[in-house]
């Protein structure tokens, strides 16, 4: 088992609960419960619990949140709905999470990574909110308060109640990605403005604001050497991506915007190294792949490889990223 976190000093109210903001912990499935113990107070805080089979099984992402509860599970590679009562993530604890019995979370014989996000103000927000179509006529703005404490760099969105897609909103990017898909972000953009207390919804309302249906947000900030939301441009050989750490990336989201090009996840965990470095796809079930080396450490960030594919690094590719210290 091994564990990676980013720390920070308690946040008032903690009660003697774990004080990271963020943690990579990776653990063997057993078939049975788990108490996972990685220092992040989501009981006393909330946040989010992302977790994802290593292999060799062929299992959906799990994420689950503090804002609809525990044991209701959302999988970034379906658009299906939430499911309740799955055993996925049955208990938010003061110093983790426990698992239920679902093959996703704990299945005997495979591997485990798990990305816990903790609520933070400047990094990180967890929002549920109900679908209203407060507007039926221009500007068809719908505002949605959050306590981020800062404008949101990175929203991702997904009805819970009923089928829909994953909205992924960039700041600095005229369309939406959606993330269980592959493809490039051509959505058109229903995210008007952001501030350090809400962000709108505008035309269409279509997807992400039907009266009666229930959504969940997770909103992500860029912090000083705590977190980065950001873009580079590919040249096809090692590419430097600054995101002003000190000490590099644990954590790296990577997706192509201008074409095809899978959602890629690192951690320092299972290797951000000169060498292999093992990555899992949000949008898909495969296993882990390994013997890849596409992304090296870089004090400041990460480098992207020359040997990365064009889903990383093309020659004037667009890329967004999500990277955490």
């Amino acid at each position: 088992m091994s564990v990676g976190k980013f720390l920070q000093q308690a946040a008032a109210g903690n009660a003697g609960g774990g004080d990271a903001v963020f943690s990579t912990y990776l653990y063997d499935g057993t078939g049975s419960a788990q108490t996972i113990t990685n220092d992040v107070n989501l009981d006393g805080e909330g946040g989010l619990v992302w977790i994802k089979s290593r292999g060799p099984s062929a299992f959906n992402h799990i994420l689950e949140d503090t804002a609809r509860g525990a044991d209701r599970y959302l999988r970034t590679n379906t658009t299906n709905a939430e499911l309740i009562g799955g055993g996925g993530v049955t208990a938010f604890n003061s110093n983790g999470f426990t698992t239920g019995t679902n093959g996703a979370v704990t299945a005997s014989g495979d591997e485990f990574a798990s990305w816990t996000f903790r609520k933070q103000s400047g990094v990180f927000d967890v929002v549920a909110y109900t679908g209203d179509t407060s507007t039926s006529s221009p500007p068809y703005i719908r505002t949605i308060s959050h306590n981020l404490g800062v404008a949101p760099e990175m929203i991702i969105i997904k009805c819970r109640s009923n089928t829909g897609s994953w909205h992924v909103y960039v700041n600095g990017i005229t369309s939406m990605g959606l993330l269980e898909d592959s493809g490039a972000f051509t959505t058109g953009q229903v995210i008007g403005t952001t501030t350090s207390t809400d962000f709108t919804l505008s035309a269409p309302f279509t997807a992400l604001n039907v009266n009666g249906r229930t959504y969940i947000s997770y909103l992500f900030a860029t912090a000083s050497e705590i977190s980065k939301v950001g873009s580079y441009t590919g040249t096809a050989a090692n590419l430097d991506v600054d995101c002003g750490f000190t000490s590099g990336a644990r954590f790296v989201l990577v997706k192509r915007t201008d074409s095809t090009g899978d959602w890629y996840i690192w951690d320092s965990e299972r290797g951000i190294v000169a060498g292999n470095d093992p990555y899992l796809l949000v949008n898909s079930t495969a296993a882990e792949v390994t013997s890849t080396d596409y992304i090296d450490p870089l004090s400041s960030g990460f480098t992207i490889t020359s040997s990365a594919p064009a889903a990383l690094n093309a020659s004037g590719g667009t890329y967004i990223f999500l990277a955490i210290a």
